[in-house]
């Protein structure tokens, strides 16, 4: 009896040090991103020469510059370039860092954003060499490289090169990928919860024969061994790393490091849903994720729409589910689903005109296909448009909600709110979540923020929320980015990216 429990009490310390060992092996490679909650900083330019302000308009840094960038607007750090050189500054303008050659911001690639650069860590220059430190001065990784940029679309990864060979390290110093390969890509791997944070890697070397290519996930772990002619990852939030590969021409479907789909096909492509079709010889079937075929390599042609299956064949047209079960119904209706489970879009081809509907989940038709185009916007709510090519929005119940009398009608991005304009007119009508009017502007300007919208003319300024509801405290919302005017100064904005103040 003791016997037993020793060995139950062993395999209990056995587990829990597997599962130390793997938490903390997980936090090595997880890293937090700065985030930006308020602007205490901002550049200003006077006679052509830029300088800082705080956000209450008060001179921090001279303009005595030909540039200046503050990576992380609530950090007082600013780098400030006279041409090819630079320093760093405080807000108490004491310089920072002076025992480097240089320390400089590192911009992030293809953001279209005022908040360009990293903002956790910055580049320093020793000995002709980078490394890369924090905001509080201390030393991330030695400077053993040639150079060091942003690994697009990843803020906190790093393409860092030496003696011309390529690696991946994070905003830790953790190296990822060693530095030994021609080319390193993202395979841009991205999930609501994590961002880029767990895309992994692409990486190639080159021989006589071409580049072969292989894949490391994003702790540094080696999937796939450096043999193939194309890698591509399959975007889909699971723990598991599908990819489809090539070698010698031949595709094949791997599930981390398993293969689960031989590479003996032509093409393997992805489609939503966990479905793939697959070609070879001139022939297509479909596949699932996990590496099932759940139709036959026999059809001339396999086209899915919506949330069906279409195939031909020289004997016959069939519809399909995601399944592989055939599906009685006309083989010119799709169904489409929405965002919202509970209703799906329906149409019909008929004399080559495709006409649209709604169908609940269960497949029960709620409005007629009688639509030229249907949307859906939110709720219970659609967009319309009818026989003469006019926009309203209809309910789920084929009630007319806005009238069909709009040129323009769209919901405004990432918000719950709609902006209607009537044909022939200048004029926006906007309508809340409840499809209320809350206000109508002429040649309105409309600005998507996080948390809310402007929306503006010569004349006036209104702020909504993301349901459209007005919000009377603006002064408090425009202090979380750019206010038109801080103190003394008035701002200019050239692009997205280059905004600026100066005296009114």
């Amino acid at each position: 009896m003791k016997k037993k429990i020793l060995i139950i009490l062993v395999l209990i310390i056995v587990i829990a040090t597997i599962f130390i060992i793997r938490n903390r092996a997980n936090k090595k490679y997880d890293y937090k991103i700065s985030e930006v909650n308020e602007y205490n900083y901002y550049i200003y330019k006077d006679n052509e020469q830029y300088g800082v302000i705080d956000k209450e308009g008060k001179v921090i840094v001279e303009a005595r510059y030909t540039n200046v960038i503050i990576p992380n607007p609530e950090r007082d750090l600013f780098i400030c370039y006279n041409n090819e050189q630079t320093e760093v500054l405080n807000s108490k303008n004491e310089k920072q860092f002076t025992k480097y050659e240089a320390v400089e911001p590192i911009k992030l690639k293809n953001v279209a954003s005022t908040l360009t650069y990293e903002k956790s860590v910055l580049m320093y220059k020793q000995d002709g060499l980078y490394g890369l430190i924090d905001f509080d001065g201390k030393t991330i990784t030695k400077n053993i490289y040639n150079w060091i940029e942003n690994l697009r679309p990843t803020e906190g990864k790093f393409l860092v090169s030496k003696d011309e060979k390529y690696g991946i390290i994070d905003l830790k110093g953790n190296i990822l990928v060693k530095t030994e390969y021609d080319k390193i890509s993202s395979d841009e791997y991205y999930t609501e919860k994590d961002g880029y944070k767990k895309s992994g890697f692409i990486v190639s070397k080159k021989d006589e024969n071409g580049y072969k290519y292989g894949y490391i996930d994003y702790t540094g772990k080696n999937i796939l061994d450096l043999k193939y002619n194309e890698i591509e990852r399959i975007s889909k939030e699971d723990k598991n790393i599908y990819l489809i590969a090539s070698e010698n021409g031949k595709y094949g479907l791997y599930k981390n490091s398993k293969k689960i789909i031989n590479d003996e096909y032509q093409s393997i492509t992805y489609e939503d849903n966990d479905i793939l079709i697959i070609q070879k010889n001139k022939k297509y079937g479909v596949a699932s994720l996990e590496g099932k075929i759940i139709i036959g390599v026999e059809n001339s042609e396999i086209e899915v729409r919506g949330i069906y299956i279409y195939t031909k064949s020289s004997n016959e047209n069939k519809v399909y589910d995601r399944q592989g079960n055939v599906v009685d119904i006309n083989y010119n209706r799709n169904i489409y689903d929405t965002e919202n489970e509970q209703y799906r879009i329906s149409t019909i081809l008929n004399n080559n005109i495709t006409y649209y509907g709604i169908v609940d989940k269960n497949g029960n038709k709620l409005v007629d296909e009688n639509y030229r185009y249907i949307e859906y916007l939110y709720k219970n709510y659609f967009i319309a448009t009818n026989e003469n090519g006019n926009l309203g929005v209809i309910n789920s119940n084929g009630k007319v909600i806005l009238d069909m009398k709009y040129g323009s009608l769209q919901k405004i991005k990432g918000k719950n709110i709609v902006q209607a304009v009537e044909a022939g007119t200048d004029k926006s009508e906007i309508y809340s979540i409840d499809m209320n009017n809350v206000l109508t502007m002429s040649k309105a300007n409309i600005q998507v923020q996080k948390d809310y919208i402007i929306i503006s003319n010569e004349n006036e300024k209104i702020y909504l929320d993301e349901n459209g509801n007005q919000i009377q405290d603006e002064i408090k919302i425009q202090n979380k980015s750019f206010p038109e005017e801080i103190g003394d100064y008035k701002k200019e904005q050239v692009t997205i990216e280059n905004v600026y103040y100066i005296k009114k």
